[in-house]
């Protein structure tokens, strides 16, 4: 069995993630207006591009294993 390394699309949906993430607690530490702006727009739409991404990168992987016959979710034991 091949090692397949990670689409490109779940990295972007990692690193966007994380930087929703930096910046939700960023404004925890620093409660000014400024922070809590940033936050709750920049950290959302990272967010929802994080989970967007994510759901196309599971669709995708869904609509392959339909597409080889397996059946979606089992795991390939050899």
């Amino acid at each position: 069995m091949a090692a397949r390394g990670a689409p490109p699309a779940l990295i972007f949906a990692c690193v966007c993630a994380l930087a929703a993430l930096a910046l939700m607690t960023w404004q925890l530490f620093d409660p000014r207006v400024f922070p809590i702006i940033v936050a709750m727009s920049a950290g959302q739409v990272l967010g929802t591009a994080s989970f967007l991404t994510y759901l196309y990168v599971v669709a995708n992987d869904f609509r392959r294993q339909l597409r080889q016959g397996k059946e979606p979710g089992k795991i390939n034991e050899g």
